[in-house]
């Protein structure tokens, strides 16, 4: 016979819960902690709670009545990013508007489930009622705060690759929209062109930013030729009008990392450029970059352009799981620097929070005196960075040369600035190329980084592979080689 227990039989006096990590649709969390009670009355009362998140912290206390389902809760939330919230406990971040059952595809089944939400809420019976706010916020397509059958118009169009207006939650987490399905012909603002190469499609590229060619020539081919759309994070309405009426382009891909923002939405809205060209603004950085190169390939109207990067994404995740698994625990504390010049007054250190480091958390805990900093933090002197760095330390090789050189440059620029450092006398500076890091081969470069770190868990030949397969499908350079110009495969830089 069954025992039936309700909440009212229920008395805790004190309890408590504690995790190391959770995750939050893959926004991770930590050293989350609460108090709880449980009252004869049916009500669970949670105290002093707190976690680690998006940068910041959240804290609070609340409780529910089992009875009424009455729920209060009292929290506050200090230095948290807001984007990564969002994607956090609404799992919008970076989402199409018609895309109703949220499974990154549009097809048939968003149309019946839409046609269904219809038909219950517009007969008679309230009960029926399906609450798409809550429960299918996507299912709005057109974006009118309603769903009804232009919804479904919609998404046929959508289906149907005919044009239409679709709307998206962009990046820094308003509603926009682009013009479906949007032109092949992308003008590209920095490195979110790499979207491009992980959908295969870099041939689309016909335009760039001025920072492209000067820095990143030997990484995209061809971008010394293309026309300038004007000066990265200060492109203009009116330039971008001039490539557009010339045929040249007819999306524009603004670049979403850092403490990019974003400038020239509202201007597009307001000239009416935005009616006439679309305007692209998706994750490009760290494992966020996935949903970038879902949404691009949607908005081009062939969803199947994403799936080769799709496949090679979902192992790297696994891989990174079990790498997290590996060291959980013995995770260790590291200094990260980049390295674009070989003076002194170059160092710089970089928190967990920024974009080139969005991949780095994944087999690092950063060390605490350059964590938060809200852009690169300059160390000053080779004596400060030497009384203040770890044992080891992370470089982000951030210079625009052949494979061919790749080696060279990593010696001299090491050497010229820190030579005098036992980190770099030891051998502890590992190399990893910014054509990795951030962006979609991030996996690749933190399993290389991982190999370096825990030598005895990881293997670095195996790393270099895992390169090579995502060099093979979605290199732009020919005859991309892991071994050559991706990380340091030199003799030893201290000799």
């Amino acid at each position: 016979q069954k025992q039936i227990v309700s909440p009212s039989d229920i008395l805790i006096k004190k309890g408590s819960v504690t995790a190391n990590k959770i995750l939050f649709n893959s926004v991770e969390a930590t050293d989350f902690k609460m108090h709880f009670s449980h009252t004869k009355e049916a009500t669970l009362k949670i105290d002093d709670a707190y976690i680690a998140i998006a940068g910041g912290l959240i804290k609070g206390n609340g409780g529910y009545n089992f009875n009424s389902k009455d729920v209060s809760i009292d929290s506050s939330f200090v230095n948290c990013d807001a984007n990564e919230l969002t994607k956090a406990f609404l799992n919008l971040s970076g989402q199409i508007y018609g895309n109703a059952n949220g499974d990154d595809v549009i097809d048939k089944t968003d149309i019946n489930l839409v046609k269904w939400i219809v038909s219950c809420n517009t007969d008679d019976d309230e009960t029926n009622d399906v609450d798409w706010k809550k429960e299918y916020p996507l299912a709005d397509a057109n974006y009118d705060q309603k769903v009804d059958s232009s919804d479904v118009t919609v998404i046929q169009k959508i289906v149907d690759k005919e044009k239409t207006r679709m709307y998206y939650f962009n990046k820094y987490e308003r509603v926009t929209y682009v013009n479906y399905p949007i032109s092949d012909k992308v003008g590209g603002e920095y490195l979110v062109i790499q979207l491009l190469s992980a959908i295969q499609s870099y041939n689309m590229l016909k335009a760039i930013d001025d920072t492209t060619p000067k820095n990143y020539s030997e990484v995209y081919p061809g971008v010394d030729k293309m026309p300038v759309m004007g000066t990265w994070r200060q492109i203009t309405i009116e330039s971008l009008n001039v490539l557009y009426e010339k045929g040249t382009i007819g999306t524009f891909m603004q670049w979403t990392g850092g403490q990019n923002q974003d400038y020239i939405w509202d201007k597009a809205v307001d000239s009416g450029l935005a009616d006439k060209m679309s305007f692209v603004i998706v994750p490009c950085q760290g494992p966020d970059v996935i949903q970038g190169v879902l949404e691009l390939a949607c908005m081009l109207g062939d969803q199947s352009l994403s799936d080769k990067y799709v496949k090679w994404y979902d192992e790297a995740m696994d891989l990174m799981d079990s790498i997290e698994d590996k060291i959980e625990g013995g995770k260790k504390t590291i200094t990260a620097v980049r390295c674009y010049t070989n003076e002194v007054s170059g160092i710089a250190a970089f928190g967990s929070a920024q974009g080139p480091a969005l991949w780095f958390n994944k087999v690092i805990n950063f060390q605490p005196a350059y964590v938060g900093k809200t852009n690169f933090t300059t160390t000053e002197s080779i004596e400060n960075f030497t009384s203040t760095a770890t044992d080891e330390v992370i470089v982000m090789f951030q210079k625009n040369c052949d494979w061919s050189e790749f080696n060279d440059l990593v010696e001299t620029y090491l050497k010229d600035v820190y030579s005098a450092t036992p980190q770099f006398k030891n051998e502890k500076m590992y190399v990893v190329d910014f054509e990795m890091m951030p962006f979609a081969a991030g996996p690749a470069g933190c399993y290389i980084l991982a190999a370096n770190l825990y030598p005895d868990l990881f293997d670095i030949d195996d790393a270099l592979d895992f390169l090579q397969e995502y060099l093979d499908d979605f290199a732009v350079r020919e005859g991309a080689d892991a071994r050559k110009g991706f990380t340091y495969t030199g003799d030893g830089y201290a000799n």
